[in-house]
């Protein structure tokens, strides 16, 4: 019976692997046979180590290529006052080249313009003569001006959260739950705290502003990491204010394409790709044998999404639905499947840098798949839509930037808003609703994290542990009627660690079963939560 399951779930990953790989190949073959496929610009510079008073060679593509294509050029000096140009581009190709003399030390940052679109680069100028100079200040004044609509969402949610937290620990199967959704809150104010820093307002011109991101790391034991720490979460690349990177992002852009020293988008990767997978990997197992899946639970801004689908659902008095077991355990191990396809298409994307050879066409720089398909994983990724409309609503992005930069007869790919995210977005938000923690369930960053710390020999040595108490366990079945992930062991494992790969640590279990410490979490040997007999016979059970 063993062996026929696994063949029947070995074929079952088989024939999502292969669905999955037509899905990503057929969004590929919207790519148009002209080499100007959709709005972007991609431009370089001949060198980024310059000396005081000498000339720069910029060159690039903007696209489509038109008559009369003016490209705009802001070469801003280190105290934000700029060099402007205006250069025109070849008709047919797109092509263009401008030189502009660098007379002031310091970091300059350059940037190639075409409306909403530019391509960033970076200059770092020194002074032979005087190799000590002092770097100039910025000679406009930046004043803060709050964004005012994130300072009301903040006190929104933040009321909320304390509201739920208040009354919630009064309730003692809800106590968990109440503390939970509180942090959860609170932490995604601190995943992305960079919205709080005033980018959008300050008096310069805009192709000046600065990375909107308040990364709390850029260099990890001499490994250059512009892009941040790589965090075992949904702290997306994409929007504002982020403190952090998603890992699942870095592990795709530092395969391909950003494998090599070299610019990335906005930042420049003095580390070989290889340092920097290496960081994020490391820093990843870390993280998973420490705590694990509690990320999924306690700190994800996404599950926080997710719960609140549950909440309304609940609040609009709709019944729940379930996944039956037998499709349950196989829904889960798409996780794995995503998260293998998605490393499988880096490597071939970034045969070029790894080989010598290019594989597939369009993967050069300005290429196709370079501008519109290179993080795949991220064109239908779910979080990526939500948090670039959260932040547009209230004015961190600009709408005009969201839409730009797409291809596609229906707008299939592109940087930011896509019509195939928006549609994964609305099919999570449409399952969770009905179905708790669905996406949990075949999240590839979920995925990762349970292969470090569910599985030998990470398993043996994980910080945070789920246990049972054989003797005190009735076997009355709540807690696999509350968990939201339909989680079976905690209830048929009779002791012991009993946690599984799709465990989130989210507690529930233990927060209503009513034996007195049969239920216990230990993190690093601590119990920091246990069951309580909270059950009287005066009580009304409502398990949900």
């Amino acid at each position: 019976m063993v062996g026929v399951l696994g063949k029947r779930r070995g074929i079952l990953c088989i024939s999502v692997a292969v669905l999955i790989a037509a899905c990503f190949l057929s969004i590929q073959s919207i790519e148009p046979a002209s080499s100007c496929y959709g709005p972007h610009i991609t431009a370089d510079i001949d060198r980024t180590q310059v000396n005081l008073n000498e000339t720069v060679t910029c060159t690039g593509k903007v696209c489509p290529a038109a008559e009369n294509k003016t490209v705009r050029f802001a070469f801003t000096r280190p105290d934000y006052t700029y060099i402007e140009q205006y250069v025109l581009s070849d008709p047919v190709t797109g092509n263009f080249t401008v030189t502009q003399k660098l007379d002031m030390v310091g970091y300059w940052n350059i940037f190639a313009i075409d409306g909403h679109i530019c391509d960033r680069l970076f200059a770092e100028v020194t002074d032979p003569q005087n190799p000590d100079a002092t770097l100039p200040t910025p000679s406009v004044a930046l004043n803060y001006k709050p964004n005012y609509s994130v300072i009301g969402v903040t006190a929104v949610f933040l009321s909320l959260g304390t509201a739920v937290f208040y009354f919630g620990t009064k309730n003692q199967t809800r106590k968990i739950t109440a503390i939970r959704t509180f942090v959860q809150i609170g932490l995604i104010f601190v995943i992305f705290f960079g919205i709080f820093i005033d980018h959008y307002n300050y008096p310069v011109p805009a192709a000046q502003i600065s990375t909107h991101e308040l990364d709390i790391a850029t260099n990890v034991l001499g490994v250059d990491m512009p892009d941040g720490l790589p965090l075992p979460l949904y702290s997306c690349y994409y929007p504002c204010g982020r403190i952090g990177t998603c890992a699942l992002w870095q592990i795709q852009a530092y395969i391909y394409p950003f494998f090599d020293v070299g610019s990335g988008w906005g930042v420049h990767y003095a580390s070989e790709g290889v340092l920097r997978l290496a960081v994020v990997f490391g820093i990843i197992i870390i993280a998973a044998i420490l705590l694990g899946k509690v990320f999924c639970g306690w700190v994800c801004p996404f599950g926080l999404y997710l719960d609140l689908m549950t909440r309304l659902r609940k609040a609009l008095k709709i019944k729940r639905r379930a996944f039956s077991e037998r499709f349950n355990e196989r829904f889960h191990q798409l996780g794995y499947v995503i998260l293998a396809l998605t490393v499988i298409l880096s490597v071939v994307f970034a045969s070029q840098a790894l080989t010598g050879t290019q594989l597939v066409s369009g993967t050069e720089r300005g290429g196709y798949i370079y501008t519109y398909f290179s993080a795949p994983f991220c064109q239908v990724c779910p979080m990526k839509p939500l948090c670039l409309l959260a932040e547009s609503s209230v004015g961190l992005m600009r709408p005009e930037w969201l839409v730009q930069n797409t291809t596609g007869q229906f707008f299939e790919v592109g940087f930011y808003l896509t019509s195939t995210n928006l549609i994964i977005l609305a099919i999570v938000s449409i399952a969770a609703f009905f179905f708790r923690r669905s996406w949990c369930q075949i999240c590839p960053l979920g995925a990762l994290i349970a292969l470090f710390n569910r599985f030998p020999p990470f398993k043996w040595i994980s910080g945070v542990r789920l246990n049972k108490v054989e003797e005190k366990c009735t076997k009355c079945g709540i807690c696999k009627r509350v968990c939201p992930t339909q989680v079976k062991d905690v209830y048929e494992k009779k002791g012991g660690d009993v946690a599984n790969s799709q465990c989130i640590y989210c507690l529930r279990c233990v927060e209503m079963c009513p034996q007195e410490d049969c239920l216990q979490l230990k993190l690093l040997g601590k119990k920091v939560a246990t069951s309580r007999n909270w059950l009287n016979k005066s009580d009304t059970l409502k398990l949900e």
